[in-house]
């Protein structure tokens, strides 16, 4: 009876979430399920709580575009001047080769709505697990603490992608009047709120699987960059590194392949999976399908093993050899001429060598994503449907080069600044930085060094707009670099609020209003 108990609780958590946060809606669940029974003990906390962490990769592998899952998070690069998707992941070939407006599909006008799905689960937990009697009052914090995590961080991403939108703290009842929208302002307000309330009290721990406290602090980080308050930003990243909870891992190969994943003291969070009953064809879909391709312009930019651009007639680059002494990095991330790839035989397959004839898209289309192909799934086809890498989404990494940033932004480039990239390009196998930088020169380091190191982890559009350069970039995509140029206009650093969502407010007589050139 206990195991039949515990089967129904489990079913009942996910449909809780599920039917709240999934339902056919428009900007969130307008209605409120039955409580019921669920809300009573400990274990219905914990299993409402695994809900919401599931619900970050839910529809795949062919439906939500959601940039944070195994078949998106390195396709949101094609949104930037890094890569192209042939496959139209995300939608995002079909967004940038038409004009964005407010009817795009992919994940400019889905992610709005996966958004709020998210944040309706956290609301209901938020208003229900209270009911649960006898509970300490530190764990019933740490649980509200993770599920304002992801709320939090959900109102970070809306911030970013739509500006203003409807702030929903609380589970809509039927009778209830849809929210006005807020005012950008507004919404990173509550996202703070939200995060500062889960890292005062989720616990300091190295990553287990559940949120810690270091991952509150890292994406608040991030928040405070894109609104450039940079010396808070700079001290929270600072507060990170000098806690020692966690360190660069001894290789960078291993934060993107599941034997070494498990421990790896550069994690911070990731989307986990663990075959055979959670698992994904991410191998299969970036290394096999060439379903996202790196762009020479990307590939360019990578330096030669000495530290020298490859523009520098002193760096020893040799056009018949491109890909001889460059960054080791280059070769970790992509694919080029030369590369084994698909099925190596080191894991019992045949092994590829990408050249002219295996290479799957004409020049210049002539690389492969590399960085989330996991070679230890890559023995079959059948093998590589079947992955259970994860999906990294905070490291130690890029908190060291989100404190470079913000300190030469708040400070200029102090020798915690150099410290912070050299620890990064000596883990790399690359030379430190030149000595002596101006806060312009060091800017363009540590710009350069995010591109290299972070490349298909779902963060490069955020830097781009948060520079300035979104629009700049992404036009520098003409014909010779992909099949039909990119359509980019100055509004896009913002998408449009969907259609779908301006229509079910006019509906109900309210406005919602949209953003500017839609």
């Amino acid at each position: 009876m206990k195991k039949i108990n515990l089967i129904y609780k489990s079913m009942l958590a996910m449909a809780v979430l599920t039917l709240t946060a999934c339902a056919d809606i428009d900007l969130n669940p307008h209605d409120q399920l039955s409580e019921g029974t669920f809300w009573q003990a400990e274990t219905d906390a914990e299993l409402a709580l695994t809900g919401m962490y599931d619900q970050l990769k839910a529809g795949e592998p062919w439906g939500q575009n959601s940039f944070l899952n195994s078949f998106s998070l390195p396709a949101l690069d094609a949104a930037t001047d890094n890569a192209y998707t042939q496959h139209n992941r995300l939608g995002l070939r079909t967004a940038y080769q038409t004009a964005i407006n407010s009817q795009t599909g992919g994940i400019v006008t889905d992610f709005y709505n996966i958004a709020y799905k998210q944040i309706a689960s956290s609301n209901y937990f938020l208003e229900n697990v209270d009911n649960i009697e006898g509970v300490d009052a530190t764990k019933m914090n740490r649980w509200k603490g993770e599920a304002r995590f992801f709320r939090g961080m959900m109102y970070f991403f809306l911030s970013e992608f739509y500006g203003g939108v409807p702030i929903i703290t609380a589970a809509y009842k039927l009778d209830d009047e849809l929210a006005p929208r807020a005012s950008k302002a507004e919404v990173v307000a509550q996202a703070t709120q939200d995060l500062d309330f889960a890292i005062a009290n989720i616990e300091n721990k190295p990553y287990d699987g559940r949120v810690g406290k270091a991952a509150a602090q890292a994406l608040k980080v991030r928040l405070l960059m894109a609104n450039q308050n940079w010396s808070e930003a700079a001290s929270l990243a600072n507060s990170i590194i000098t806690d020692g909870t966690f360190d660069l891992s001894p290789s960078f190969t291993s934060l993107f392949t599941a034997p070494e994943q498990a421990g790896n003291p550069e994690i911070i969070f990731s989307i986990r999976y663990l075959i055979p009953n959670d698992e994904h064809i991410g191998s299969l879909n970036w290394g096999w399908w060439l379903s996202v391709t790196p762009l020479a312009n990307f590939v360019d930019d990578f330096e030669m093993a000495n530290g020298l651009p490859i523009t520098d007639p002193a760096s020893g680059f040799d056009p018949d050899n491109p890909y001889d002494n460059r960054d080791p990095r280059m070769s970790q991330t992509v694919d080029h001429l030369g590369s084994e790839f698909g099925f190596p035989a080191e894991y019992g397959g045949e092994t590829y060598i990408w050249d002219e004839t295996n290479r799957g898209l004409a020049a210049p289309l002539m690389y492969n994503l590399r960085k989330y192909a996991d070679r230890t799934f890559q023995n079959s086809v059948g093998a590589a449907n079947h992955c259970d890498t994860d999906y990294v989404i905070l490291r130690f990494g890029e908190v060291l080069l989100n404190y470079a940033e913000a300190q030469n932004e708040a400070s200029g480039p102090d020798a915690s600044v150099y410290t912070a990239i050299n620890r990064i390009r000596s883990r790399a196998g690359m030379p430190d930085i030149p000595a002596g930088l101006s806060q312009s020169e060091m800017r363009d380091v540590i710009r350069h060094e995010r591109r290299v190191e972070l490349a298909f982890e779902g963060i490069r559009w955020f830097d781009l707009k948060r520079w300035g350069t979104l629009v700049e970039r992404v036009s520098t995509i003409d014909a010779t670099q992909v099949p039909v140029p990119y359509i980019i206009s100055s509004n896009n650093d913002l998408w449009p609020i969907p259609q779908y969502e301006i229509d079910y407010y006019k509906a109900r007589g309210q406005e919602l209003g949209q953003n500017p050139g839609y």
